[in-house]
């Protein structure tokens, strides 16, 4: 089975089989997000350079994995950064050969750019809802448009919502990441203010939210030296948190966590049921009342 390191996955697919379906980030090759640290190796070296994988090699790992596991396996994650940017006949066979594989199998899920799932039709993505794969991770990051762009997330903040959208009507799950700090302090409340708002519009299944993390030698680094870009304290991070759930409103249920490494204060519930308990908690962190993740805890 081939693994290309580093390799990344959501914390939510911790015990899933993960098989390599992509190398590395397609964005990468048009020109990195920001604040991703996942492409570099070090200051200098890139880590991967982008490759989708030949179905029938996808194919071949699955096989090995079911010598290696038994027929148990439950769930997989494909990786790299977007598979979903494979064609949909792609998507299909490998997502079919994993079911016929694993008896059990009960959801395969990918990491998806928005500019993936705009590029396919309607048709195609019920062709690859309907092989089996269920649930799309997107990474928003910000609901600001002006922080995305100073990033150079390559998408949207529309795009995402029209994004979502189109998987939802095909019948995805989808589970949306976003990252305190990212707008700095210039930028802190219209970050969380837009991330909030675009959050309502969209309603994922599962949202989580991740805290900035400075990666050596990516551009932040830079502009942090410069003094051009403040980095938010723990306080500051919690009143961020606090004003991103304040503006997120839903009437679909929202399995909302911040259990990731980065964050400061793990919090777990379903909105709207749990966002009155949520904010409570959030507010006693800030009265020191509840501890936080130190510092030297903290990591991608």
């Amino acid at each position: 089975m081939l693994y290309v390191e580093p390799i990344y996955r959501p914390p939510s697919e911790a015990g899933s089989l993960l098989i390599q379906a992509t190398i590395g980030c397609a964005s990468a090759a048009q020109g990195h997000c920001y604040f991703c640290g996942s492409w570099l190796i070090d200051r200098q070296i890139p880590a991967k350079k982008f490759k989708v994988r030949p179905a029938k090699d996808v194919m071949q790992d699955l096989d090995e994995a079911l010598e290696q596991t038994g027929p148990g396996v439950r769930r997989i994650f494909l990786l790299d950064s977007n598979a979903m940017i494979m064609r949909a006949g792609q998507l299909e066979k490998i997502s079919n050969h994993a079911y016929t594989l694993f008896p059990a199998l009960e959801r395969v899920s990918v990491y998806a750019c928005a500019n993936d799932i705009l590029r396919k039709s309607d048709e195609d993505l019920k062709r690859i809802r309907q092989s089996g794969i269920s649930l799309l991770y997107i990474g928003l990051e910000s609901g600001s448009e002006a922080i995305l762009e100073m990033h150079n997330k390559g998408v949207t903040a529309e795009d995402t919502v029209r994004a979502c959208s189109r998987a939802v009507e095909a019948g995805f799950e989808i589970s949306i990441t976003v990252i305190l700090g990212l707008g700095g302090r210039k930028q802190s409340l219209a970050h969380a203010r837009d991330t909030g708002s675009i959050l309502s519009r969209i309603r994922p299944h599962y949202l989580g939210a991740l805290t900035l993390m400075v990666v050596p030698g990516l551009p932040v680094e830079e502009w942090i030296s410069r003094g051009e870009f403040e980095l938010l304290s723990q306080e500051e991070i919690i009143d961020e948190l606090e004003v991103v759930l304040e503006h997120l409103e839903t009437d679909r249920e929202i399995v909302f966590r911040t259990n990731h490494a980065s964050n400061y204060l793990p919090l777990g519930g379903t909105l709207p049921r749990d966002k009155a308990r949520l904010l409570k908690i959030i507010r006693d962190a800030r009265k020191r009342r509840v501890p936080l993740r130190p510092e030297h805890m903290r990591g991608l």
